[in-house]
This record gives C-alpha cells, structure tokens and sequence, in this order.
C-alpha cells in the first residue's frame, strides 16, 4: 500500500485519517488573510480616531456643501445698510436700528464703518460676556486732588538775620586781643568780640572828655555868666555832642560812650561788641593784625530762624506760587516733616542748572536744622491750581457766561451757545440737525436729536449732572485702572449703552495717587469701565471693523455727523 492510502492505527487497533498536508501556496494565502484581517481593524480604528479629531471641519464642509444658498437684496449696488451705534446691526435694506430707532445708514460691503468724532474703538459684549470678564463701571468722580512736586533742597542762613561786624576806625588799627577766637561760638547782643588799638580813637575820646569838663566848668558859673565868659570857654556841650557822634559814627555804642564818660580816662583802645545775638559763621581777623577802615571783622548769624531753598526745574515753575503749601524732610530726623509756605520764588533761573530757586521761612529755636543740611522738599500744587487747568478755565471764561442768559435761573435758561453740547450724546448742537427742547419740571435742555429726548426724561439726574458746574478746588477725576496708555495716548472705555463700550482718547493730569484728574474727554455722568478695561481694550482689538476709526469716506461722513 502506498503512503498516500495508507491509514495509521492505535494500539487499539482503530485507526483515524490523517489530516491533509497544505501546500506552500495555502500557506502564503493564509497568512495573508491573517495579515489582512489585522489590517481592517487597524484602519478602521484609525478612521474612528480621525473622524473624532476632524468632526468640527468635517462638520463645516459639510454644511458648507449642503447649505441652500441666500438670495442677498441689492447685490448689483454692492451696499448694506449699517446702525453706526450699533455696529452688529447689519441689513440688505434701509430702515432703523431695531435697537436705537436711528436710521440706518448706507456704506459699501467690507468697508469699515466711519465712528463718531472723539471715539477711537468700540465693541459690543453680551451680558454674559461681561460678567465672566469681570467688568466694573464707575462715574467719574469730583474730588480735590493736587499735585506733588518732590525736588531737592537746602538749609540756608536767612540773610536778614546775618550781621557782619567791619572796622569804622579811620585809617589803620590794630587787632589787640580776640575775645572770639574761633568760629562756631554763639554770642549775645553787647558781647564783647574783639579790641583795637587806634591813635584816632584815642585822640576823639580825649576830645570828649575835655568838651564835658568845659561844660562842667560852664554851668559852675552860674546863670550870671554872660556872653563874653562863654564864648571864651567855648560851647562845651556843642562840642561834647560833636565827639559823641563821632565816635558813633565809628562802631562806638551808647553805653561804651557812658562808660568812659563816667571813668573820665582816655584809652587808644575800643572793643567791638556784637550788634546780634546769633553764632560766629566767620572770623577774619588774628591778634596783633592790622585791618583798615571797612575790612570785616565778624559775620554772625541768627539760625533761630532759617531758610530752606528748593531747586524746581524750568519745566515745573508752573505749579510753584507764592503761599502754597510745602513741607520738607531731613536725613538727620527721620520721619519728622517741617512745614511751611512758599514765601519767595526767585524772579530767574539759573542758566547753568535750569532751575528757580525756591524759598519758604522755618522757625529754629532749638537749633535742630543746620545750614547745610541737604532735605527732600515736596510741593503740593490743587490739580485745579495747575497749569494745565488753569489755561483750560481761561478759555471757558472767554465764552459765554451761562449767567449772560438773562433774568432768572441761569441754569433753566441756558441757550445753545452756553450749553454746546447734548448731555446725553456729548455731541455738538447742531450736528444731527436742529437742536430739540426738553422742558424738564422748570429747567429747559436742549439736546441734539429725538432718541435723546426718552433717555434724557427717563434718567434725568445723571444726564443733567453733566451741565452742573463743578465746586471751586475740585477736578474731574477717574480710577488709575481705567487708563489703557498705548504709549502715544491715554484711552478709556466709556459704556455709552448696556454692553456698548466706546474707546475714547483722554487728556489726563499727573497722576496723583490711584486716580488721574480728567482735563479732556469726559464728563459727569459718563461710565468708564474702571475693572476689565484691557479685556474691552484686546476684544475691540480683535473684532472686526473696532480698531481706530479710519478717515470717513463721503457716504460715511454723513453717519458720523449723527451717530451718537
């Protein structure tokens, strides 16, 4: 029997077929079935993955594919129909905003719209997108603020109070004994500083003494004498007042003259006493020196009293007047502030260092604050008292006074050249055509087109606190976190209707704590946005057609005319 027929038996003698044998080419078939079933489910849990990494871009072709398409009115003309409030508010044909009631003005398709004058950005958030930004809006609020200017300053004599002690002895005299032998001693008035010897001194005093005997001599003789017996003993007393002026003349004091009139000696020798009290600054003189007529012997100074000069630069002598308020601070008293006035700002500046010299008076009894001493002078100027504010009040007072309106209350007659602008838009009467009348219990407004007339009567108060004038002292002012400055100019956010925030540029003072005084751009009874500013200022930036207003075209020139 041959291999292929042949059967194989157990032990048990029962005997089972064989299995047949593959051939090579079953084999290679199965392992590429094997292979390929493998490969099915790879691709198709790939395919699974990629549809769930895709879905949103398979989701958009595919509504891009099957979306019916749109019939757009007025396609040929290649316009639209636009709410410039409201810039969302987009339409194939003209009407009125379904949001203001404007009308809806006209620009061609992708051009941007034309925003109001004074207003570089704005966008439109929803209600929700508010909240989660964390915006916060405030007024601009009226409050006194000043300015501080901090400069460097000095402890200086106060030059009324120096004395400087020179020599009135005629021709040359001689320095005997100091009785101030060094500077820096404090003296009283009448101390004796110094002695000199002086042939003429000697020689007037002689002269005194014999005038006085005369006298003397004279009134011994009684009434009787006549004129004959004075002329030969000569006027004693003429020539004794002649001596004493003299010897005035030359430094010499009251009491010294009395003294060597009751000694009745003469001496060649004078003592210079001080006319002050105060401290020896200088010393010129040495025993045994000879000083001439005029040469300074002594300088002493009054320090109960001092000066403290400041040095403000050419670019801050504005916020500087005579009375204001300053205060300084040393280094050798720490957290101790010496207060004063401005008493004196010199009349030029320094040509070298560009700086006015700046002085105000302190009190120094206790002899605390040496000349000298280097200190940190700070000036505080009110924001109203400013330059910047008080050129900007010289040209609202060369307009016409709201007082000129006639009789009665000046506020209820306003005409629409005092009041110039609409207090609910702040836009110009006149630009969105004749200015309409709103009687509001006794007080006449004007405002500038029939949307504002609800607003006006629906929130009167806030809209009629724009017209009030502000306290004497008091500026407009706004948070520190309100101010967007992109480097060439401030920008603040001003929620001009719920959810509508317009960029408005804004001319601020110095910045004076956490607020900033307001010199253009706003008014009572705006809303800035005072938290989440920079979100508004990088979502405007973002969105479409809210960047910086570009040039109006002609047909959006018309829209910017009345857009509120």
């Amino acid at each position: 029997m041959n291999a292929e027929g042949s059967s194989v038996r157990d032990g048990d003698g029962n005997g089972e077929a064989a299995a047949p044998e593959l051939s090579r080419w079953q084999k290679v078939r199965l392992v590429v079935k094997v292979v390929e079933l493998r490969l099915r489910f790879v691709a198709i849990m790939a395919a699974t993955g990629l549809t769930f990494a895709y879905w949103d871009t398979l989701r958009s072709y595919y509504e891009k594919h099957t979306r019916p398409p749109v019939e757009v009115a007025d396609a040929s003309a290649g316009h639209e129909f636009f709410c410039p409030m409201h810039p969302a508010v987009v339409q194939a044909e003209p009407g009125n905003c379904p949001i203001c009631g404007m009308p809806l003005s006209k620009r061609k398709k992708g051009e941007k719209a034309a925003l109001p004058e004074g207003v570089v950005s704005r966008v439109q958030l929803a209600p929700f997108r508010v909240i989660q930004a964390g915006i916060r809006t405030v007024e601009p609020e009226a409050v006194p603020l000043s300015e501080s200017l901090t400069t460097v300053g000095t402890v200086s004599f106060d030059e009324r109070r120096l004395a400087r002690i020179s020599s009135k002895l005629k021709g040359m005299s001689r320095v005997e004994s100091l009785a101030v032998n060094f500077t820096g001693v404090s003296v009283k008035a009448g101390d004796v500083l110094a002695e000199v010897y002086s042939p003429e001194l000697y020689q007037t005093v002689r002269e005194l003494l014999l005038a006085r005997e005369r006298a003397r001599e004279l009134s011994s003789l009684g009434g009787g004498t006549g004129s004959t017996a004075r002329a030969l003993l000569g006027g004693g007393e003429d020539l004794a007042r002649l001596a004493e002026e003299k010897l005035s003349l030359w430094g010499i004091t009251k009491v010294q003259v009395d003294e060597i009139l009751r000694e009745g000696k003469a001496s060649p020798r004078m003592r210079i006493v001080a006319p002050t009290g105060g401290v020896v600054v200088r010393k010129n003189v040495v025993e045994g020196q000879y000083v001439a007529e005029g040469d300074p012997l002594f300088e002493i100074a009054d320090l109960s009293h001092v000066w403290i000069l400041a040095q403000v630069f050419e670019g801050q002598v504005g916020l500087v007047r005579v009375g204001q308020p300053v205060e300084a601070t040393v280094e050798a008293y720490p957290g101790e502030v010496f207060k004063g006035h401005v008493a004196f700002r010199d009349p030029a500046l320094n040509p070298a260092t560009r700086t006015m010299a700046v002085r105000y008076d302190l009190e120094n009894a206790d002899g605390r604050l040496q000349p000298g001493m280097f200190a940190t002078v700070t000036l505080k100027t009110p924001a109203a008292e400013s330059p910047a504010f008080r050129s900007r009040m010289a040209k609202a007072a060369a307009r016409p006074s709201p007082g000129a309106a006639g009789h009665g209350d000046s506020a209820a007659e306003l005409t629409v050249e005092q009041q110039e602008k609409c207090p609910v838009t702040r836009a110009k009467l006149g630009s969105m055509g004749d200015p309409i009348p709103v009687q509001l219990a006794s007080r006449k407004v004007w405002v500038c087109c029939n949307s504002c007339t609800t607003k006006l009567k629906d929130h009167p108060d806030r809209f009629l606190a724009r017209l009030e004038s502000r306290p004497a002292g008091e500026v407009l002012s706004i948070p520190e976190s309100a101010v967007i400055d992109t480097g060439d100019r401030k920008v603040v956010y001003v929620e001009s209707e719920p959810g509508v925030f317009e960029g408005r540029p804004v001319v601020l003072g110095a910045r004076n704590g956490d607020r900033y005084p307001v010199l253009e751009g706003l008014s009572v009874g705006d809303r800035v946005a005072a938290a989440g500013a920079f979100l508004i200022d990088a979502e405007s930036r973002l969105t479409q057609g809210s960047s910086q207003a570009a040039a109006p075209a002609p047909d959006a020139a018309a829209a910017a005319q009345h857009a509120h």
